[in-house]
């Protein structure tokens, strides 16, 4: 078999992944003008518009982008050949590995859409978990749900889930080590010992199945090296932040291929608290929003023979804090419901950020996580079918949320939440990857179950009463799948085409039950439990049984789904690749587990399904000295899965409301002028369009509907100055801005709820590699948010008023590091 580096043509990108013995570290060689071959690793180098009117851009209409985008690519390809000599003596920009095609790739060689972030550049973002990279990353969102701090609404490209309700579906898959975080639901948790996050943009419907539309993150930690090596972090900040975090990686024991191997191990953790931005002035509560967290890992590594690695990883997450404060808006509603209270309300309603509000309810936000991931890896070397590789991922997870919440921003005991999930997941998942000369290709099946309970009660209007609604659902979820991916290279063209073809099949199944007692206010006798239910059974019989058990109303379904994919992929010469991408993902199907009446409970709705067409150029510049990225994409949206509000007027009912168009651009540019200073800018434009929206009468009100969660224009633009060192360490300065245009949050023009476009300002002054006896000193001073930006970053409408969940004020910090 041809050598990876010695293949015939100087256009053939690697293809054989190396034997288990080289993965030793995460040392991988920077270039500056050499070609772009690499040296797989298991690690990265160091290193809205208005509201209104959207329908009406044609400026990216998708063949206007598909010419520009030709045209940007034959300059581009001309350029390298003609950058001035002087640039090959400054220091190049590092290469990056990843594993968004499940092996180990250059970035700038891979046909997809994807930002990665290694250890140093989020340790200078302070991003602890994926809300931390959202500004950073193009067409991706994340922000918190209302009422906790934990769970996510994660979007990119306009695909989004907006709720922490465990019956809904992600559009975007999350990963930690290969293994699936089914839900949004405590998203939002440090996973300690990083050594890279990925994002990827558009659906991964092959490689990663369902729940893929808008794309997937992957977070990958750091692996042990057998050496004798760590670190410990302490910081301070305002509001009392205290935080400490460290790892320790053990020297490796034993041989490969004799006794039982080598086995080595690493452990990290982490713990911080603070107080919260603002204050409850009622007895009964405490600030809002504080931290009291704390977690750790635990990684194994034993390597028997060359050619086998078994790889453990144990993480934990627990929380016992308060949730963010929900501050009311909008209470012009309130003064017909009751009047004598308006009076209160109004005085409680302001559109300015609050230092305070009184809630008379004591709020919790407590999440405990817990995960396993077992991998074993088996390399089979010169077969007849090539070099290969086969891999399983063993994973179990579960997670435990309590969040008591009042959504009405007085004192008033008006409205109370309790939301209480239990769920737990496992799942398996074999590979066989494969490489010859003119082939690699991966083959996968894929096995998922879940079991989850949720537990909520409701106490509306009840001043201090305790009659509440019954609301408990869980269901028991399946998933089946069989994939393939495979990329040939012909001889043809010098061997600058890749061919790439793949499909996943899915069969997956749902078995929901739900039960729901409304014990209204207005029940003068709430000692019985029949009262004034909703009765969750199909022929009507009451909700107790004559034990005093509830009787849960249960459906099940299936569904199957098949997702395709294609690219064809150009290598115009060694430092500029080119893409064109048709890929397919859906979003399960499900029940309205949280719906007010037997019959929107036992409709079901369908799964979503996007297809995207995307053009992708990446690009070397200048000797090495900058990367510009750019993907231009269209995507048509069908059976879109709407939330509306429900005949209860407070919970959200899904419905398939229609299809749907969304286009857009994003780029990326990393430059390196000179050998001090590096630049980023970051930019996505979304534009979306409902083709049609089918309302609750039946009609269409497509005109009237918009997408949640989806800027037009987000921009990141940030510049790292490192001083030549002195003989006591390196100085850098570094400042970031952020901005995102106007978005919905619901999918109507509510001017309460709608987030105003925003920016925020980050500086961080860094000492690095302040030699300390055998390790080295980092201190550092951080602030984010420096001109203390007003926004909230969601909000919900309950019809007599609106309560907005106000964002992050500014905060500060310093943090000191000791690498040895």
């Amino acid at each position: 078999m041809t050598p990876p580096c010695a293949t015939p043509s100087p256009w053939r990108r690697p293809l054989s992944r190396p034997p288990l013995s080289s993965f030793s570290g995460s040392a991988c060689r920077t270039t500056a003008a050499a070609p772009s071959r690499f040296t797989p690793c298991r690690g990265i180098p160091t290193r809205t518009p208005p509201l209104r009117g959207i329908k009406e851009s044609t400026m990216y209409k998708p063949h206007n982008i598909a010419r520009s985008l030709s045209l940007l690519s034959a300059g581009i390809a001309l350029l390298p050949a003609y950058a001035a000599p002087a640039l090959a003596q400054q220091a190049a920009l590092e290469e990056v590995i990843v594993t968004a095609q499940r092996r180990e790739e250059n970035l700038q060689e891979t046909p997809i859409s994807v930002t990665a972030l290694n250890t140093a550049t989020l340790n200078e973002l302070r991003a602890r978990d994926i809300e931390g990279v959202s500004d950073y990353t193009p067409g991706l969102l994340v922000t918190p749900t209302v009422g906790g701090s934990v769970n996510a609404s994660i979007a990119i490209r306009g695909a989004v889930n907006s709720t922490n309700n465990l019956s809904r579906d992600n559009a975007v898959g999350m990963y930690l080590d290969g293994v699936p975080i089914a839900k949004t639901s405590g998203a939002i948790f440090d996973a300690v010992d990083l050594e890279r996050i990925e994002v990827l943009r558009g659906p991964q419907g092959t490689l990663y199945g369902k729940n893929t539309i808008g794309g997937a993150i992957n977070l990958v930690t750091r692996k042990p090296s057998g050496e004798l090596d760590g670190y410990l972090e302490v910081g301070a900040g305002n509001e009392n932040l205290l935080e400490a975090r460290g790892a320790l990686d053990l020297p490796a024991v034993g041989e490969v291929g004799s006794g039982l191997g080598e086995f080595s191990a690493r452990v990290s953790g982490f713990y911080r608290e603070r107080d919260g931005f603002y204050d409850n002035t009622d007895s009964s509560g405490a600030d809002f929003d504080n931290r009291d967290q704390w977690g750790g890992r635990v990684d194994l590594r034993l390597q028997p023979t060359e050619n086998l690695l078994v790889e453990y990883g144990y993480d934990t997450f627990d929380a016992d804090q308060r949730p963010p404060m929900l501050a009311l808006t909008n209470s012009d509603a309130f003064a017909f419901v009751i009047p004598p209270l308006y009076p209160l309300v109004a005085a409680a309603t302001s559109e300015d950020r609050p230092d305070e509000i009184a809630n008379d309810s004591a709020l919790t936000s407590e999440v405990e996580i817990d995960g396993h991931a077992l991998t074993l890896t088996y390399d089979m070397p010169g077969t007849a079918l090539g070099d290969l590789t086969l891999k399983s991922i063993t994973g179990y997870r579960d997670l435990y949320t309590l969040s008591l919440s009042d959504f009405d921003g007085t004192s008033q005991d008006m409205f109370r939440f309790r939301i209480e999930n239990d769920f737990e997941q496992f799942t398996q998942e074999f590979q066989l990857l494969g490489s010859t000369d003119q082939l690699e290709y991966v083959l996968g099946l894929f096995y998922y179950e879940d079991e989850w309970t949720t537990d909520n009660p409701r106490w509306i209007f009840q001043f201090g009463g305790d009659s509440f609604d019954v609301s408990e659902r869980g269901a028991e979820d399946k998933s089946v799948a069989a994939f393939g991916q495979l990329t040939w290279t012909p001889d043809a063209f010098e061997q600058r085409l890749d061919l790439t073809f793949g499909a996943r099949w899915t069969r997956e199944t749902k078995d929901v039950h739900s039960v729901w007692v409304d014990r209204s206010v207005f029940d003068v006798n709430p000692a019985d439990p029949n009262a004034g239910a909703y009765v969750r059974d199909a022929q009507g019989n009451p909700v107790f049984s004559a034990a005093g058990e509830l009787m849960p109303l249960e459906v099940d379904d299936s569904w199957s789904e098949v997702t395709p994919m294609a690219v064809a992929a150009w290598r115009f010469s060694e430092d500029v690749n080119g893409y064109a991408k048709i890929s397919t993902g859906f979003k399960s199907g499900g029940f309205n587990g949280v719906a007010a009446t037997n019959f929107a409970f036992e409709t079901p709705f369908d799964p979503e399904t996007m297809t995207t067409y995307e053009l992708g150029l990446k690009s070397r510049l200048f000797e090495q000295r900058v990367q510009l990225n750019v993907s231009a994409f269209y995507n048509d949206y069908s059976d879109f899965q709407a939330g509306r509000l429900g005949e209860d007027a407070i919970s959200i009912v899904v419905v398939n409301a229609g299809d749907a168009t969304m286009q857009g651009v994003e780029l990326e540019l990393l430059a390196r002028p000179t050998r001090n200073l590096d630049l980023v800018l970051n930019y996505s434009f979304l534009d979306t369009d409902y083709d049609n929206f089918i309302g609750d009468d039946g009609t269409d009100v497509s005109d009237e509907r918009y997408f949640s969660y989806s800027p037009r224009n987000t921009v990141f633009a940030s510049a790292k100055y490192t001083f030549d060192p002195f003989s006591f360490g390196e100085l850098s300065a570094r400042v970031d801005y952020a901005w995102k245009d106007d978005f919905y949050v619901g999918i109507v023009d509510d001017p309460a709820t709608n987030v105003d476009a925003y920016g925020l300002l980050s500086a961080r002054l860094q000492l690095d590699q302040i030699p300390i006896g055998d390790g080295q000193l980092r201190v550092a001073a951080w602030g984010n948010n420096l001109t203390d930006e007003e926004y909230w970053n969601t909000a919900i409408n309950l019809s007599v008023f609106t309560v907005n969940q106000w964002a992050d004020p500014r905060s500060y910090g310093i943090e000191l590091n000791y690498d040895f």
